[in-house]
């Protein structure tokens, strides 16, 4: 009976981002029964979100602050999920968490609403060793630093929770694509920290369903290996070239537990390898 009454309270959702992840979640959201607002930032993509059934917004939040109908966004919902990410790739200035706080600023008048921030074991630095979700974070990279800094302003909201995303595969995407091929990569005996998309949305759904806030969860999968035998034999089962590693030593070894969501609310990953024959 808790799931049922908690669907009913978060019935409107909005995504802040769209993008792989967040349109999954949108598709999973729907079935259930609930609105789904979600933003893009791109013209030609508000058509695709619409033939999806969800409510289509253009947003886009910039050092310089939010261009869009953010109001109109963020009116009446239950659940705000962000799912945009840093977007230093493409852009080396832009400070994530600046983004942040712009966003924080916008939902003064939505006290109510319960907020999702979907964030990144990157927070993490890169030898950290064991790390869990109890464990401070030490960021060797300035989008480590921007990540930590946008937490622990999330985490001034009381209705908040962060989930921290393992490298994500699924559908069409696999790190091994990028990998294939390349020479001398570093830290061979480094384990892996991926998750499987189909596990990252079962994992939030959840998290909504138990009605999990005000904490900090980790979504990776409980499989960890070494990178240079899982690449290697990736590659082969997909006939890519081989990578080849380093034979420098490496003090890369952060290894990112999941400790919360089985004993909270009976969570178990399906593809737990990760492999590429599961995408």
């Amino acid at each position: 009976m808790r799931k049922k009454d908690t669907f009913i309270d978060m019935k409107n959702v909005a995504i802040l981002g769209c993008g792989w992840v967040g349109k999954a979640l949108a598709t999973t959201l729907l079935t259930q029964g609930c609105n789904v607002r979600g933003s893009t930032t791109c013209q030609q993509n508000l058509s695709v979100l619409r033939n999806m059934g969800i409510e289509p917004f253009l947003i886009t939040i910039e050092n310089e602050g939010i261009q869009g109908e953010i109001r109109a966004f963020l009116n009446d919902i239950d659940v705000l999920v962000i799912a945009f990410p840093p977007g230093r790739r493409v852009n080396p200035n832009a400070d994530y968490a600046l983004r942040i706080t712009h966003l924080i600023a916008s939902m003064k008048r939505h006290a109510s609403c319960n907020v999702l921030l979907l964030s990144s074991i990157g927070v993490f630095g890169a030898s950290q060793g064991e790390v869990n979700e109890g464990t401070v974070p030490v960021p060797e990279t300035a989008v480590g630093a921007q990540l930590l800094q946008a937490e622990k302003a999330i985490q001034a909201i009381a209705n908040s929770t962060i989930v921290r995303l393992g490298g994500l595969v699924g559908p069409n995407r696999h790190p091994v694509k990028q990998l294939a091929g390349k020479t001398e990569l570093p830290a061979p005996k480094a384990p892996t920290n991926l998750v499987h998309q189909h596990d990252v949305i079962h994992f939030l759904m959840a998290l909504f369903r138990e009605a999990h806030w005000g904490k900090i969860f980790h979504c990776v999968s409980p499989k960890h290996h070494e990178r240079d035998a899982f690449y290697s034999e990736e590659c082969r089962i997909k006939n890519l070239p081989l990578p080849t590693f380093s034979v420098a030593s490496s003090n890369r070894n952060k290894k990112v537990l999941d400790t919360l969501s089985a004993p909270l609310f009976g969570f178990k990953y399906q593809f737990v390898n990760c492999s590429i024959r599961e995408c």
